[in-house]
C-alpha cells in the first residue's frame, strides 16, 4: 500500500521512511511540497539592532536569496523598523551638529544613500510577496478541484462497493493520503468542503465497522503510523535545534490525528502515553531555551542602563568643559552609542522605555553641546571677515601678469584660507566657492601663459582626424567576435588620444556615427548590441577611472527601472478591469503584450544597474 506524508523531516536528514520496519509490505512515505500544513523553515534569530546600515542591507538581501519569501515577513520587516530607527537617529545627529555649526533648520537637508539601497531591497521584497499570493490563489484552486474529486471518490467507495476488501483498504488510505497532500483551497469554500469530506468519511467509518476485515486492515495500518511517528518523536527529542524540533512536533501530533487513529483498544492509551511523554520532554527543552534567552536580555537590559548612566553623568559636566574637552566627551558619547546599539534585545516590555531614556540622555547632552557651540558664533563672524579680506586680495590678483609674485600672493592666502577655521554655514559655501573660483581664474591664465594645452589640444585633433580618415577605409572582418574587438581596439584608442580644443568636437559625433553604423552593420541582435556597448562603457570607465561618468549612468538607469515599475504596476492595475473580458480580447492581449516588453526592459536595465555597481576602479 502507498501512504504519503508531508515535510516529515527527521533531525539526521534521512526520510522517515528508512525508520519504518521491513514489514510494512514496502510502503513508500513520501513529502509533499504543496501541502498546508507545510513546516515553517527555522531561521536563524539575529539581534539585528546591532547591526549597521551596510550590514542590514546585506542582511534583507540574503533572505530574499536564501529563504521562500513567504517564510521571511517578520524578519524583514524587523529589519525595516530597526533601519527606520537608525536613520531617524542618524538624521537627528546630523541635523543637531548642522544647527551646532551655526546652520539654519530650513536650509539643512538630510542625505543618506543607504536609503535608497534598502528601498530597492524592500520593493523587491514586495514584488515578490506579491507574486507569490498570486501563483498560491492559483494553487488553491487546483487544490480546491483535488480535494472535490476525492471527496467524490470516497463516497463512491462505500456507496458502490465494487472492489475486494483489501483493495478497497488500499483505495480508502490512498484517498486519506491524497486529502492529507491536498494542500489550501479558498477560505469561501474551505467550510463546506471540510463538512462535506468528513460527513463521507463518517460516513465510510459506519460502513467499516460493520466489516471485520477491513477493520482489522486498518487498526493494524494505524498502529505502524503510530510506532513510526513515535520513532521520530524520540529522535527530535535529541534535535540540537529547538525551534526545528517544535515546528516538526507540531505536525507530528497532526499526523497522529489524521493518520494514527482508530487503533486496537489495548494499544491506544499505551501509545499515546508514550508519544505525550516524548512531547513534553521536547517543550521541557524549550522551557530550558526560554529561560536562558531571558536571562540574555535581562543582563542586556542592565548593560543598556549602565550605558545611559555613563551618557547622563557625562551630560552633567559638559557645560563645564572646554572646547577640547567637550570634543573628547562627544568622542565618549558617541562610543557609549555605538556600544548601546550593539549590546543586543532587552526584554520585550522594557524595550521602548529603554530606548525612550537612551534617546533623551543623548538629546540632553546634544542641547549642551549646542549651547556651547552657539557661544561661537561670534569667532565664527570674525574668521568670516578674515575670509573675506583675502576674496578681496584673491581678485586684486586675478588679472596680474606679475607672474612670479602673484603666484606666490595665491598660494599663500590658499593656506591662510585652511587655518582661519569655521565662518557660518549660511556663508560658507557661496564664500569659498566665489574664492575657489577666483583663484583658479588666475591658475588657469597661469598654466596657459606658453599655450601649453592649446598646444596639446591640436596635436590631438591631427590624431583624431587621420584615426578618423583610417577608420572610415577600414573593413570590418566576418568574424563577428573579430570585428567587435577591432572596434573596441578602435574606439579605446580614440579616447586615449584626449581632448580637443573646443571648437572642434564636432569630430567626436563623427566618429560616434561612423562607430554606430559599423555596429550595426554586424547585423547583431539588439541585446548584443546593448552588451558590446554597456561593455565598452565600461572598459571606457575602468581606463580613464572615470567616477563622474559612472556615477551619472547609474543614476539614469535607477530613473530608467523606477519609471519601468510604474509603468508596469499601472498596466497590472490596468488588467484588473478586464476581470470579465474574453481572454482574446485584442485590448488585453495588447496590455499583456506591453506588460511583457516592459518586463524585458526592467530585466536589462537591472543587470545593467548591478554591472555598473560591479565596476572598480
Amino acid at each position: 500500500m502507498s501512504i504519503e506524508m508531508d515535510n516529515l523531516h527527521p533531525a539526521d536528514g534521512q526520510n522517515l521512511a528508512s525508520n519504518l520496519s521491513n514489514d510494512q509490505n514496502n510502503e513508500s512515505y513520501k513529502l509533499s511540497e504543496n501541502n498546508d500544513s507545510k513546516q515553517d523553515i527555522v531561521i536563524e534569530k539575529k539581534d539585528y539592532e546591532s547591526f549597521g546600515f551596510d550590514v542590514l542591507i546585506d542582511e534583507a538581501k540574503n533572505l530574499l536569496n536564501k529563504y521562500p519569501v513567504n517564510q521571511i515577513r517578520n524578519h524583514i520587516e524587523q529589519i525595516k523598523d530597526v533601519f527606520r530607527q537608525k536613520i531617524e537617529h542618524d538624521e537627528n545627529l546630523k541635523k543637531e551638529a548642522f544647527l551646532a555649526d551655526g546652520g539654519d533648520v530650513l536650509d539643512f537637508k538630510y542625505e543618506n544613500s543607504y536609503k535608497s539601497k534598502f528601498a530597492m531591497v524592500y520593493n523587491d521584497y514586495k514584488h515578490q510577496i506579491s507574486i507569490y499570493h498570486k501563483e498560491n490563489e492559483k494553487q488553491e484552486k487546483a487544490n480546491l478541484v483535488e480535494r472535490l474529486a476525492i471527496i467524490d471518490e470516497l463516497k463512491a467507495l462505500y456507496t458502490e462497493q465494487n472492489e475486494s476488501n483489501t483493495q478497497m483498504f488500499k483505495s480508502f488510505r490512498d484517498l486519506k493520503t491524497r486529502w492529507h497532500n491536498a494542500g489550501r483551497i479558498p477560505a469561501s469554500n474551505a467550510e463546506n468542503v471540510f463538512k462535506n469530506y468528513f460527513f463521507h468519511l463518517d460516513n465510510f467509518y459506519k460502513y467499516l465497522d460493520m466489516n471485520k476485515e477491513l477493520q482489522s486492515l486498518d487498526y493494524q495500518h494505524n498502529l505502524e503510523v503510530r510506532y513510526s511517528i513515535i520513532k521520530r518523536a524520540e529522535e527530535l527529542v535529541a534535535e540540537e535545534n529547538v525551534q526545528k524540533a517544535l515546528n516538526e512536533l507540531q505536525y507530528l501530533h497532526r499526523l497522529w490525528k489524521e493518520e494514527a487513529v482508530p487503533v486496537i483498544e489495548e494499544k491506544r492509551e499505551e501509545t499515546w502515553q508514550l508519544f505525550k511523554s516524548l512531547t513534553n520532554k521536547i517543550h521541557d527543552r524549550k522551557a530550558i531555551l526560554n529561560e536562558r534567552i531571558k536571562n540574555e536580555q535581562n543582563s542586556n537590559y542592565e548593560k543598556k542602563l549602565e550605558i545611559i548612566n555613563k551618557i547622563k553623568e557625562i551630560a552633567s559636566t559638559a557645560n563645564k568643559k572646554s572646547h577640547v574637552e567637550l570634543q573628547k566627551a562627544i568622542k565618549e558619547i558617541n562610543d557609549l552609542r555605538d556600544s548601546f546599539l550593539t549590546v543586543g534585545r532587552v526584554p520585550k516590555d522594557k524595550n521602548n522605555k529603554t530606548w525612550d531614556a537612551f534617546k533623551e540622555a543623548t538629546r540632553e547632552f546634544n542641547h549642551i553641546k549646542n549651547d556651547f557651540y552657539k557661544t561661537l558664533k561670534n569667532e565664527q563672524q570674525d574668521n568670516l571677515k578674515k575670509k573675506l579680506a583675502l576674496l578681496e586680495i584673491a581678485k586684486e590678483h586675478k588679472d596680474s601678469r606679475d607672474w612670479n609674485n602673484s603666484v606666490k600672493v595665491i598660494k599663500k592666502i590658499q593656506n591662510d584660507w585652511k587655518n582661519i577655521g569655521h565662518v557660518p554655514r549660511k556663508n560658507s559655501d557661496k564664500i569659498w566657492k566665489e574664492f575657489k573660483e577666483t583663484c583658479n581664474q588666475f591658475f588657469d591664465r597661469y598654466k596657459n601663459r606658453q599655450n601649453e594645452f592649446n598646444e596639446q589640444f591640436e596635436q590631438n585633433l591631427v590624431l583624431k582626424t587621420d584615426l578618423l580618415n583610417e577608420f572610415k577605409t577600414i573593413q570590418l572582418p566576418e568574424n563577428k567576435e573579430e570585428a567587435l574587438n577591432l572596434l573596441t581596439s578602435l574606439n579605446s584608442k580614440w579616447n586615449e588620444i584626449g581632448k580637443l580644443p573646443s571648437n572642434k568636437t564636432e569630430i567626436n559625433q563623427e566618429f560616434t556615427k561612423l562607430y554606430n553604423e559599423k555596429l550595426k552593420s554586424l547585423q547583431l541582435s539588439q541585446h548584443q548590441i546593448q552588451d558590446f556597448k554597456l561593455q565598452t562603457l565600461i572598459d571606457q570607465i575602468i581606463s580613464n577611472k572615470d567616477s563622474r561618468t559612472l556615477d551619472e549612468e547609474i543614476r539614469k538607469t535607477k530613473k530608467v527601472i523606477e519609471d519601468l515599475e510604474k509603468e508596469i504596476n499601472q498596466l497590472d492595475n490596468n488588467v484588473s478591469f478586464f476581470a470579465n473580458a474574453d481572454a482574446n480580447s485584442p485590448l488585453l492581449k495588447d496590455v499583456y503584450k506591453q506588460i511583457e516588453e516592459k518586463r524585458a526592459k526592467l530585466t536589462d536595465a537591472e543587470v545593467k544597474l548591478r554591472t555598473l555597481y560591479s565596476v572598480e576602479f
